[in-house]
């Protein structure tokens, strides 16, 4: 996705793989994730995950978010 404004927050989730529990230490690793478009009369929305992973001071894999963005590109005005 092109950098700049325009982007919004369009959605947040999390799988928690075990209880985080009182003395963990997590880390935190991001990634990219799916990409997707969705075509409207407007023009188009683009949608990008980036996902957090979360793991403890063993490496055990904690928690996992997911958070959604979306950018409108609008239609090319006609001439």
């Amino acid at each position: 996705m092109p950098d700049g404004g325009g982007r919004l927050h369009a959605e947040q989730h999390y799988t928690y793989h075990r209880p985080v529990r009182v003395g963990d230490v997590l880390s935190a690793v991001e990634r990219d994730g799916e990409t997707w478009e969705k075509k409207g009369r407007s023009g188009t929305l683009k949608f990008a995950e980036m996902i957090t992973d979360y793991r403890d001071q063993s490496g055990e894999l904690v928690v996992t978010a997911t958070a959604v963005s979306v950018l409108r590109v609008p239609h090319e005005e006609k001439a």
